[in-house]
């Protein structure tokens, strides 16, 4: 995350599974957005798809003007490396962050990069093209490979990136350090989203009014 005079800062993090990102932030304007992975057979793809729909039933249901595009979608190799570097200069509090080269103007407005490696997942701060990276822990690492847990965590980090902090009550999404919530707590046999706060649906709406336009 970039020190910026008035933004609170949050730790967006389910214990060592997803990090923090800048809270209180609404876009300005329609991001584009695209899902990244490195087969073409990732069934994250399809999650990414979800949390997005998620996300504009709420915005919808909440009156909201402001949407999300659908996410396209590009096969093609990760960075994990930068996105492992990533994460650890936002775990380890660094201000500002250090966003490696790999990352910086990235190719749109929110850019989803499905990692196969070992990092904490997390939605990265604003750079300086006001545009912002959301990277997700391999699939096949403890605690994604739970079933249900990555819709949750993928949803989670789309919610940090449309500007929601976190909560202390481990049977909503958006719970975080620092309460004790840990990812497990998304496992489900039965596909389901965890829903939202109704303060965080009010702070949706101050930050997206039904009169949002972009600028």
């Amino acid at each position: 995350m970039f020190t910026i005079p008035g933004l609170l800062l949050v730790v967006a993090c389910l214990t060592a599974t997803t990090a923090h990102a800048q809270f209180g932030v609404p876009w300005r304007h329609a991001p584009t957005l695209v899902a990244i992975s490195s087969a073409d057979d990732d069934p994250r793809l399809s999650l990414v798809d979800e949390a997005v729909s998620f996300w504009n039933k709420t915005l919808e249901e909440i009156g909201s003007g402001f949407r999300l595009p659908p996410a396209e979608r590009l096969v093609k190799p990760v960075p994990e490396d930068a996105l492992q570097a990533l994460s650890r200069s936002i775990v380890g509090g660094s201000r500002p962050v250090d966003i490696p080269p790999a990352l910086r103007n990235p190719l749109r407005d929110l850019t989803i990069m499905l990692g196969d490696s070992e990092f904490v997942s997390f939605a990265g701060p604003f750079d300086s093209t006001a545009k912002r990276v959301v990277g997700i822990r391999g699939l096949n690492l403890s605690p994604m490979n739970l079933p249900n847990v990555a819709r949750n965590v993928i949803a989670h980090e789309l919610g940090h990136a449309i500007g929601l902090g976190h909560n202390d009550d481990p049977t909503k999404l958006m719970c975080g350090r620092p309460s004790s919530c840990r990812p497990n707590l998304f496992r489900s046999d039965a596909p389901r989203l965890f829903p939202l706060t109704d303060d965080e649906k009010s702070r949706l709406l101050l930050m997206y009014p039904a009169e949002w336009k972009p600028r």
